[in-house]
């Protein structure tokens, strides 16, 4: 069933069929040769969607488009800029900040790409930094976007093992910062290199100018991961209050977009929670023909006849999702191999809340990797410039992500600390 279902794929992907569609038909083959009831189909498939957390992601998509439209996403770039702009690396760090700001509240690298590269690439240019670098910067730092909390991989993770996305939430915390400090490293050591990015002197009345003009906006991811941690409200909950509130403050406060604005972003939300449930759905269906034929259980004893090592496995594990990411988009990719590979990893003894923040950091890579990566895409069209030149320009970056990741797996305590010390569940 496992090399049915793997041909099934590939040959969609080879056709170009979306891959939403190449899981349905692997579904009907399946079931034709198992002599299972297609009824059954639509019950597995209603059964992967029908779940509470799942109302997180339109929530969360939602936020993202309200903050792009409503003036908060230029706040936090504002206060970024006083932040960190007098770093050698000028603009380069602010984008880097700003994308932290932004990730931690849209849980979209998309979204992130799209909102910031447009902010900040043409005014990066003027300050000496080329296109492709200015382009490259603000795209290698979206994959933030979906390791600090609220992250929609990290829902999807949640949903599709049966961890506790609250948790997962919290884990994506430190490992999100590490990222950013990473990617603020080396464009200070690339920004010496090429004397780009010109510094402004600090000044504290200019940052406080900025936080006064962004501290109603810094309370959206406040309400998101205090309202966890404090056990004031699960994580779709804390989408449902994310977005009342930012939608008050962009509506009442700020007044930078006109209600009559919302129904075009509920109709680019629709499009988007449409396409992930419709991913879910058939990878619910597929998930199950793979256990009622015992493909995890094999693979997990397979795999412990090859190492037990913690380490070494991860290693293993990492190197395939960097080639799933190669050829396939960060959503499918989540439904599809969290479920085979989760139970592989925890029967060593590693925690599945520390396995899906490096799930999603690793596939959060394949986002920034051709022939695919959907954030290059964007930041081809945002920057105008050639997916060449943007590759070329992202290559220290891509030596940067590596060894984070090589810091995440030898310490996987940096991801767990935190949500063992605050002890939140569901």
């Amino acid at each position: 069933m496992l090399w049915i279902f793997l041909g099934i794929l590939f040959a969609s992907l080879a056709l170009g069929l979306p891959i939403a569609f190449g899981l349905g038909v692997a579904a009907v083959v399946m079931a034709v040769l198992s002599d299972i009831p297609l009824s059954i189909l639509i019950e597995q498939s209603i059964r992967g969607v029908n779940s509470f957390p799942l109302l997180a992601i339109p929530f969360f998509i939602l936020v993202g488009e309200v903050m792009s439209n409503g003036g908060i996403a230029r706040r936090l770039m504002d206060l970024a800029g006083a932040l960190v702009g007098f770093v050698r690396g000028g603009l380069g760090q602010v984008a880097i900040t700003g994308s932290m700001f932004f990730g931690g509240i849209s849980g979209s690298a998309v979204a992130d790409t799209a909102a910031t590269g447009a902010m900040m690439i043409p005014s990066m240019t003027k300050q000496g930094y080329t296109a492709p670098q200015a382009t490259a910067i603000n795209t290698v730092s979206s994959v933030i976007g979906i390791i600090i909390p609220p992250s929609i991989p990290l829902i999807l993770f949640g949903i599709v093992t049966e961890t506790s996305i609250s948790r997962l939430f919290i884990a994506g915390i430190v490992p999100g910062m590490l990222i950013g400090f990473g990617l603020m490293v080396t464009t200070f050591i690339m920004a010496s290199i090429g004397h780009a990015g010109q510094t402004r002197k600090f000044r504290f009345d200019l940052l406080w100018q900025a936080f006064k003009a962004a501290w109603l906006a810094l309370v959206l991811p406040v309400i998101v991961i205090g309202g966890i941690i404090g056990g004031v409200f699960t994580a779709t909950e804390a989408a449902v209050a994310a977005l009342l509130y930012s939608l008050f403050i962009s509506l009442v406060i700020y007044r930078e977009f006109k209600l009559r604005e919302l129904w075009g972003m509920l109709i680019r939300t629709a499009r988007l929670t449409g396409m992930v449930l419709l991913l879910l759905a058939f990878a619910t269906i597929i998930a199950w023909f793979l256990t009622i034929n015992m493909v995890p259980q094999t693979l997990v004893s397979q795999v412990q006849a090859i190492t037990q090592d913690p380490f070494l496995l991860l290693l293993i594990v990492a190197g395939l999702l960097l080639l799933v990411g190669f050829v396939m988009d960060l959503t499918p990719a989540m439904v599809i191999m969290a479920p085979m590979l989760t139970p592989i990893v925890t029967s060593v003894g590693i925690d599945p809340v520390y396995f899906g923040v490096l799930m999603a950091f690793v596939l959060g890579i394949g986002l920034l990797t051709p022939p695919v990566g959907t954030c290059l895409y964007v930041g081809c069209g945002v920057g105008k410039v050639s997916m060449e030149a943007l590759v070329r320009a992202m290559l220290p970056y891509y030596a940067t992500l590596l060894v984070v990741l090589v810091i995440l797996i030898a310490f996987p305590g940096i991801v767990t600390w935190l949500p063992n010390l605050t002890d939140v569940s569901g």
